[in-house]
């Protein structure tokens, strides 16, 4: 391999990490927004709140996509006696997506 193909090699390596890394910390952030909203349903306390939405960030590592998300949030918020479907918890988790992105965007 040429040194030019080598090191055209490892900037493309090194940009998918990149990638890689802003997309989980976009999902990072939509987790914790979620658990945020929710959390304030429910009427949780500051530090409550605190713990509450890194359970809902946890919970995004039990299977792939955000289908475990949304079942902690509907499950939780129809505990709480909340009347949320899981279509409307999905739609609250876009917005908080689209949020996620726009302040990923203003720290870069």
């Amino acid at each position: 391999m040429t040194t030019a193909a080598l090191k055209n090699t490892r900037s493309s390596a090194s940009f998918w990490c990149i990638e890689d890394d802003t997309r989980d910390c976009v999902i990072a952030r939509r987790n914790v927004l979620a658990g945020l909203w929710a959390g304030r349903l429910l009427g949780l306390s500051n530090t409550e709140l605190t713990a509450y939405a890194v359970e809902v960030h946890m919970a995004d590592f039990e299977t792939e996509g955000d289908t475990d998300v949304v079942l902690k949030v509907a499950n939780d918020v129809s505990a709480g006696g909340l009347p949320y479907s899981e279509d409307q918890i999905r739609n609250e988790l876009c917005g908080f997506h689209r949020e996620a992105l726009r302040q990923s965007g203003a720290t870069d």
